[in-house]
């Protein structure tokens, strides 16, 4: 069982080259997230369309491809206490991550350095970035 954050999540669908080591870190894992994973997964895609680095040609199959991901994704209104401890270190959004992997006893999985300082929360952080990020 793993948590994944929305930045690997979105390596996974649309890096060029393929990041081996993450969807390896991924496969035949259940995969936990937050409920805003499929926000911040959409804004993300956006975000590269307006940056033109994703062509648009590409985002009808990022989206059919992460429609197709099966993850468990959890409401997070009961742990907005333990969210907002984390103010000093992680955005509202980044600390969903990091308390749902420690309330799962998960590792959390992410292409985002910054994600590291969780290891002081007690959560087992794996960044595993790709070659064009």
């Amino acid at each position: 069982m793993i948590v994944i954050e929305s930045s690997a999540m979105v390596d996974v669908l649309v890096a060029d080259p393929v990041n081996p080591e993450l969807v390896a870190a991924i496969s035949g894992q259940p995969l936990h997230a937050p409920a805003l994973l499929d926000f911040e997964v959409a804004s993300a895609l956006r975000g590269r369309i307006l940056g033109r680095k994703l062509e648009h040609s590409r985002l009808d199959t990022a989206i059919a491809d992460f429609q197709g991901v099966d993850v468990r994704r959890y409401r997070m209104t009961r742990f907005l206490p333990q969210i907002l401890d984390l103010r000093d270190n992680f955005t509202t959004y980044d600390a969903a991550y990091v308390v749902l992997a420690k309330v799962l006893n998960a590792p959390l999985i992410t292409t985002d350095a910054k994600m590291k300082v969780a290891e002081k929360a007690g959560v087992e952080v794996r960044i595993l970035r790709s070659g064009d990020m």
